[in-house]
């Protein structure tokens, strides 16, 4: 059984909190990607951890950070799983936590031992949902003791976000209180990759959730909706981050891929 449930945020923590998403897996073995998105996810294992699969397999930490990853991977789900994963804003987690986000081949981060240890514990006793939600964003808004006052780096990553690659970085650029090259310097520090890179995820983001119907594709419409050259061009971009060709991706069942991603919930028996 796999059965993911996705919770919103409330006013309380929505300056640092997208969403929630708990994933309750036994008794089999599921494979899938997870496909870029454009957020951080702060993922709670409680019982066993997944695989990351490649060249060679990575165990994943019972708590850690996923960051914002440049392209797809291939994630085994196995055993008894009770997870807890809280979709953050990059920007505002990596500054209130003081995390540096810069690439490295791990693709989990590690997160304060000091400060997260104790807090996975107290989750973990924790018998339902909305008692992690609780305790969770009272944890936040208990270290960040003032109101959040977003900067530079913050309001460039929403811009991105938000725009959809829809305006061209430089301008979006102009519209922070920054230097220009001290604002990419520091984004790729926040979010772990640069603001062009986000912007090509958070663009098939877009497009991917804004498709009802994966049997009526109009590719010419994504290709205009993405606001890419030609499609030639939406191809090779839509290859290097999803690994595979959108003829591919969009004709096979993406169920799974869509919980993985936080698109949807439901449960696969």
């Amino acid at each position: 059984m796999f059965d993911v449930k996705i919770h919103s945020n409330n006013t309380s923590n929505e300056w640092l909190i997208r969403q929630f998403e708990v994933l309750k897996f036994s008794n089999a073995t599921l494979e899938e990607k997870f496909i870029p998105r454009p957020d951080i996810s702060i993922v709670f294992h409680f019982k066993d951890q997944p695989l990351i699969r490649g060249e060679k397999n990575i165990q994943l930490e019972p708590y850690f950070a996923a960051p914002i990853i440049p392209s797809s991977l291939v994630l085994n789900f196995h055993g008894e799983m009770d997870t807890f994963i809280v979709i953050c804003k990059p920007t505002v987690f990596t500054r209130v936590f003081d995390l540096d986000l810069t690439p490295v081949k791990k693709r989990s981060i590690d997160l304060p031992r000091e400060i997260f240890n104790q807090l996975w514990n107290e989750l973990s006793v924790l018998t339902t949902t909305q008692e992690r939600i609780h305790h969770f964003t009272g944890f936040i808004n208990s270290y960040q003791t003032t109101p959040y006052q977003s900067d530079a780096i913050d309001i460039f990553y929403n811009k991105i976000t938000e725009k959809n690659a829809v305006i061209y970085l430089k301008d979006l650029a102009r519209e922070c209180p920054a230097c220009e090259r001290t604002l990419e310097r520091n984004f790729v520090k926040r979010t772990g990759v640069t603001p062009k890179m986000l912007m090509r995820i958070a663009r098939l983001d877009y497009l991917w959730s804004n498709i009802k119907d994966h049997r009526a594709i109009d590719y010419q419409e994504l290709v205009f909706d993405g606001h890419y050259f030609d499609q030639s061009h939406f191809i090779k971009d839509f290859k290097s981050i999803i690994c595979e060709t959108p003829g591919y991706f969009f004709n096979r069942n993406l169920q799974v891929a869509k919980m993985f991603a936080g698109k949807s919930e439901g449960t696969i028996l």
